[in-house]
């Protein structure tokens, strides 16, 4: 009997390993579906309606400026030469005494401002405790 050579033997599909790799992914779903918790078993608790205190709605812009000058809102704050920013600092931490440290505070240096000087405005926002913090392309 003669033996068909590579090219005469058909070639057919094989379903075996893709009903395997349908098995397993099928397994895999069913065990992991069962651990997601669905949203209506979190737990949120919203704030109900009761005499609510006047809401401060405020805002703080720190401009940093190509030669190291810092403002508050437009207006200076510290000296050029200044690396810790105290000045900055205490009345950061007047204004998260006053209203708390959920106001936002918004970074804005100019385009040729230096680095460093930014990293000297981010420290002295983390010492006085701001949570709120993001970088604004405009100052106020």
């Amino acid at each position: 009997m003669r033996t068909k050579t590579p090219e005469e033997q058909e070639i057919g599909f094989q379903i075996t390993p893709i009903v395997d790799i349908v098995a397993l992914l099928i397994m895999f779903f069913m065990c992991t579906a069962s651990k997601i918790k669905p949203e209506g078993q979190i737990g949120v608790s919203l704030p109900g309606s009761g005499e609510g205190g006047a809401v401060v709605e405020m805002e703080v812009y720190l401009g940093i400026q190509p030669e190291g000058s810092v403002t508050f809102n437009e207006a200076p704050i510290g000296t050029p030469m200044d690396d810790k920013l105290q000045a900055l600092r205490d009345k950061l931490q007047a204004l998260i005494k006053r209203f708390g440290d959920k106001f936002p505070v918004y970074i804005a240096p100019s385009p040729n401002s230096m680095h460093q000087r930014v990293i000297d405005v981010l420290d002295a926002c983390a010492a006085s405790g701001v949570k709120n913090l993001s970088f604004s392309e405009v100052a106020g």
